[in-house]
């Protein structure tokens, strides 16, 4: 069955759309494990990219979507107000960080959320430019796309007006200085460089992941987000803050920028927002979010099926203290892998905050060579076994481990030794080239 599934897959959907790291085919899910069509079981340390912050499934979440099911399948937010989308309105503007003038537009992706910064910001500022980093994943539209700094977006066109700068990855340092003693050195860069060929009286905005994530889980400094707050400040310009990724209580926070004393103008959230259905929010200045009527709307943004999810996702990382959850079991298995990183050479970085943790695979870790072939066969070799991985990073040679925020300490240890075990088989040469062909991943 699962050989039909992929062809008929293969012949009817489009490859812009994939990507893909092993032949599975998924038949369903609960809490924090998958099965496939055959019935085989998976432990899920990647919850669908980050998405299943609640688990697969969760009794609170189908509750609340069938109640609202059975009330209307559908609403256009665009014509009609309706009381879930505008409670979920009035829950994001209480719990997200920043002061309360503020308002909320909701689409259906992450990407279409930055979209909607990326075309706003020049009317509501009357600025034209944008300064992001490289390495940054925020979104796959034009618009999006223009703001990420991924190799793979160099592939299609800029739509301009975005400099960009290097991000604060201290295991492979732009500027090749060592934290602490560099001061950070990698935002002074911004007023030093950038500033000089980009007027800083014409920059809108700088807009930043407090984690980069599809950049390789490279979490930054602690003092990084607070330096560009002030820069922003002493400039007249807004910080936005893409929590699409690690919001919703991954970090060990609601949001990640609150492990910061910085807060965002601007916050778009996305992904884990509502367990797993469509939806997005971008969290904003009232007078930003008003100025220009019917400029950023879709027909089923703001779904009150997708707005009771995500009622129901807060609530559910809420009472059940998933924050909390997510730094207890995220420091267990950090412990454990920097343990296991010991042992196996293949792994050059352990890093992470929360359940959002990153292991750098290199060939030689005083060159740190990335090793993208081995990191593609350590997450074909473990789905082999039965756990769920992919990987990121701008060289394609970071594991990514996101499990959902419900995972137990039980779990996680099976989940490592499964990998343990997996990094020993690859690094012995036990996976063939052969058995990755097919799965290029990023």
């Amino acid at each position: 069955m699962v050989d039909d599934i992929i062809e008929r897959d293969a012949a009817s959907l489009g490859s812009v759309m994939k990507i893909r790291f092993y032949p599975m085919v998924v038949d369903r899910a609960q809490g924090v494990r998958l099965w496939d069509v055959n019935g085989k079981e998976y432990l899920d340390f990647l919850a669908g990219w980050a998405v299943a912050n609640t688990g697969y499934c969760h009794p609170r979440i189908v509750e609340a979507v069938t109640e609202q099911v059975k009330r209307a399948t559908h609403v256009s937010t665009t014509s009609f107000p309706n009381e879930t989308s505008t409670a979920l309105a009035e829950k994001l503007i209480k719990i997200t960080p920043g002061k309360n003038d503020r308002k909320v537009v909701f689409g259906l992706s992450g990407s279409d959320a930055n979209d909607c910064v990326f075309k706003l910001l020049p009317i509501y500022t009357g600025r034209g430019n944008v300064v992001s980093f490289l390495g940054a994943m925020h979104g796959m539209t034009t618009g999006s796309m223009a703001l990420s700094g991924r190799k793979s977006d160099l592939n299609f066109p800029n739509v301009g007006n975005v400099t960009q700068t290097p991000y604060a990855y201290c295991y492979r340092c732009h500027l090749g200085l060592n934290y602490p003693s560099c001061n950070i050195r990698c935002v002074d860069t911004i007023v030093d460089t950038i500033f000089k060929s980009v007027n800083p009286n014409d920059v809108a905005a700088i807009i930043i992941e407090p984690i980069q994530s599809d950049g390789g889980d490279v979490v930054p400094p602690k003092e990084w987000v607070g330096r560009i707050r002030r820069i922003c400040d002493s400039y007249g310009i807004l910080l936005v803050d893409d929590e699409i990724k690690v919001g919703f209580g991954r970090t060990g926070r609601m949001f990640a920028i609150q492990h910061t004393e910085a807060a965002p103008d601007i916050m778009t959230v996305g992904k884990s927002i509502a367990s797993g259905f469509p939806l997005s929010a971008v969290i904003a200045k009232m007078e930003m979010l008003d100025i220009a009527p019917a400029t950023h709307l879709f027909t089923t943004a703001g779904n009150p099926i997708c707005c009771a999810a995500a009622l129901a996702t807060i609530e559910v990382v809420e009472k059940e203290r998933l924050c909390e959850r997510a730094v207890k079991i995220g420091n267990y298995m950090k412990k454990r892998l920097n343990e296991i990183a010991q042992t196996h050479t293949l792994i050059g970085d352990v890093r992470g905050q929360g359940l959002i943790l990153g292991l750098e695979l290199v060939k030689n870790t005083k060159t740190k060579e990335p090793a993208a072939r081995e990191t593609a066969k350590v997450c074909y070799r473990a789905w082999e076994t039965g756990l769920i991985l992919g990987y990121v990073g701008q060289n394609s040679n970071v594991v990514e481990i996101t499990p959902p925020l419900i995972l137990s300490e039980e779990d996680a240890e099976q989940g490592l030794q499964i990998l343990e075990a997996t990094f020993s088989e690859v690094e012995q040469g036990k996976v063939s080239d052969e058995k990755i062909t097919r799965f290029a991943g990023w």
